[in-house]
């Protein structure tokens, strides 16, 4: 048996599965979030710890762990962990949706520019750990001497399973600091913070073994003393290799709080918008695209709030969306309500819900903000296209995977097969996977992936998809007038 330990921002989840992939038991433990003063946002290292041994021994436990053979960590990515020499923390998990480094990132991103991100981290602007590196050199110097070592939480709780603190280019490439053309941090970004490569976790393959479980910490999981523990590997690239997307072509699309896609190539591509990150995939030869739509099952909650259907299942929700013909009326929807806007578009552009007659209710407007969300996805997809990455398989994962009517809607308006993939917690299962990956050294973690794969159902684009494309290209030209770039 295999054991998957995913550290989410909010919650810690632990699969255990066989070598078949089937998942034999699960744990699941939350984690709290601090917020300090208008922007800052961190957490407490010890308790994502505690969670941590909460969720597999519950997860261990319900097998007998005795029989587990390896551990693979998923994270959160860019939740910044500064420790000591002797590995105590120094100060708090600084959250990735922390906002106190903004600042210092506008200002090196405007002296290095876009393209010089782009070029040498993969992503188009300074973020995540840079800007608030830059903010604690200016306002906690002490805090970033030489002896103190520069990580995130993911190689953090490996350092306290196996004694090392070890990752992979996922994780730091989430981070900012990694170079996907050399294979290692960008040097010259390390040198305008001031942190030396040693300062930093140690970089290894995703399918590497960081080290061997040390006893306190099998004794306090429940686990057998010195089994195979991996590096921390970025939460969206175990979830990808948890769905089986692992191979050229292949797009995971993770429907939960916010939609994301990761699109693997089996070349390096610049990154396709400045917002994409470009990285390394976890399965050798490959590359990876994320891009995040920011909003989406939030912008479902937000409307099931508005119309009063909160709290609401997937079937509740269905039914309503299915009570509203496709095209919802003519009601129409934007799905740009975050601060900071959609990719490619202006700074500002917003969120809009139009096309409101007394005729429509509430079936209307969710419908519309699912077709809305959809057609904002075929918008990211089309990135990838023109750039040139390769898209074929479509793999949904999260929990509007499970949903009668939102896969249909995104096969018909993206035009293309959709396939819902079965497992809730596909970057725990993924960790599992890599677990798996630790006990079979030389063999490929696609193969592996590929053969402990959860069902997935397929979805076809139906009747409605010449529609859904009409209503697509009305959205793309609704949004490029509005920006002034013509369709």
């Amino acid at each position: 048996m295999f054991l998957g330990l995913d550290l989410g921002t909010t919650n810690v989840k632990a699969v255990v599965a066989d070598a078949d992939g089937n998942v034999l038991a699960r744990g699941a433990a939350p984690v709290g979030v601090r917020h300090v003063g208008t922007a800052g946002v961190e957490q407490d290292i010890e308790e994502i710890w505690s969670a941590a041994v909460g969720a597999v021994g519950r997860a261990a436990g319900a097998v007998g762990g005795a029989r587990v053979r390896a551990v693979g960590v998923s994270s959160q990515g860019g939740a910044l962990q500064l420790r000591g020499a002797d590995g105590r923390p120094v100060g708090p998990v600084i959250s990735w949706m922390d906002g106190r480094g903004a600042p210092c990132d506008r200002e090196l991103t405007e002296r290095f520019g876009s393209r010089w991100f782009a070029e040498h981290v993969g992503h188009g602007q300074s973020g995540i750990a840079v800007g608030q590196l830059l903010r604690l050199r200016q306002e906690a110097p002490e805090m970033l001497g030489r002896a103190v070592r520069i990580g995130f939480v993911g190689d953090a709780i490996v350092e306290r399973l196996c004694g090392r603190a070890a990752h992979d280019a996922t994780s730091l490439s989430i981070g900012l600091l990694y170079n996907p053309w050399l294979g290692r941090a960008e040097p010259d970004l390390l040198d305008e913070l001031g942190v030396e490569d040693g300062q930093l976790p140690d970089l290894l393959p995703a399918d590497a073994q960081a080290g061997a479980l040390v006893h306190e910490a099998a004794d306090q999981l429940g686990l057998p003393r010195g089994i195979p523990v991996s590096p921390a590997v970025h939460d969206q690239y175990a979830s990808a290799l948890g769905c089986g997307a692992v191979q050229a072509g292949d797009v995971m699309f993770g429907a939960g709080t916010a939609w994301v896609l990761l699109a693997a190539s089996d070349r390096l591509i610049a990154p396709v918008v400045p917002r994409a990150f470009v990285c390394a995939h976890l399965v050798e030869g490959l590359y990876g695209q994320m891009l995040s739509l920011v909003n989406g099952g939030s912008s479902v909650a937000w409307a099931a709030r508005l119309m009063g259907v909160e709290p609401a299942g997937t079937d509740e929700l269905d039914s309503l969306v299915e009570d509203a013909a496709p095209g919802a009326g003519g009601v129409r929807f934007r799905p740009l309500l975050a601060p900071q806007g959609g990719a490619g578009l202006p700074p500002g552009t917003r969120g809009a819900l139009s096309g409101l007659r007394l005729r429509h209710g509430r079936a209307h407007v969710l419908r519309a903000v699912v077709e809305g969300l959809a057609c904002e996805l075929a918008r990211h997809l089309r990135f990838l296209t023109d750039a040139g990455v390769p898209l074929g398989r479509l793999v949904m994962c999260g929990g509007a995977a499970a949903s009668r009517t939102t896969p249909q809607i995104v096969a018909d308006v993206a035009g293309a097969p959709v396939a819902c993939c079965s497992e809730s917690d596909t970057s725990a299962f993924g960790a599992a996977v890599l677990a798996r990956g630790l006990g079979e050294p030389g063999r490929p973690l696609a193969d592996i992936a590929r053969d402990t794969a959860p069902d997935a159902r397929p979805v076809e684009p139906g009747a409605n998809a010449a529609l859904y494309a009409e209503l697509a290209g009305q959205y793309a030209a609704s949004l490029a007038a509005d920006s002034g770039a013509g369709p």
